[in-house]
């Protein structure tokens, strides 16, 4: 009699799969694009910034057309509480939150393009390592600023 094996049988190698697909199913969470903050930014050199889903933990801008060109963040906003989507929309560039301790805003300048993102964990994440299931959203936006 001759012996079976995993080689010898392709449907076991497809039942194998899809095991072990059925099994992490339940520890890698999905990634969600509803996520993924949309972000709008009012005219004004102290433009208002929004975004939805509403809460996020940290904002950046940069001043170019891509994450800091460079440059670097001009100024940033992010609640205490590490990576808690604690960060309230809508905010005000250069007005500090409440419950937040940031750095003066640089003046805006008019003609100049700026890019913001917004950052948010997905509020159904939990674990880490192997087991998370969260993920990490990220919206962004380039402008121009211009006077009201």
């Amino acid at each position: 009699m001759r012996q079976q094996t995993l080689r010898s049988h392709p449907f076991a190698w497809i039942a194998l799969v899809v095991a072990i697909l059925i099994v992490t199913s339940g520890c890698v969470g999905l990634y969600d694009s509803s996520q993924v903050p949309v972000i709008t930014v009012s005219k004004g050199l102290q433009p208002v910034i929004s975004w939805t889903p509403a809460e996020a933990y940290e904002l950046h801008v940069y001043e170019g057309t891509e994450d800091g060109d460079g440059f670097g963040v001009l100024w940033t906003a992010k609640m205490g509480g590490g990576y808690a989507n604690t960060l309230i929309s809508p905010i005000t560039y250069g007005i500090e939150p409440p419950g937040t301790d940031l750095a003066p805003a640089p003046t805006l300048e008019e003609g100049k393009s700026y890019t913001i993102t917004v950052q948010r964990k997905d509020p159904k994440g939990q674990g880490d390592g192997f087991t998370a299931t969260g993920h990490r959203y990220v919206g962004k936006i380039t402008f121009v600023a211009t006077r009201e």
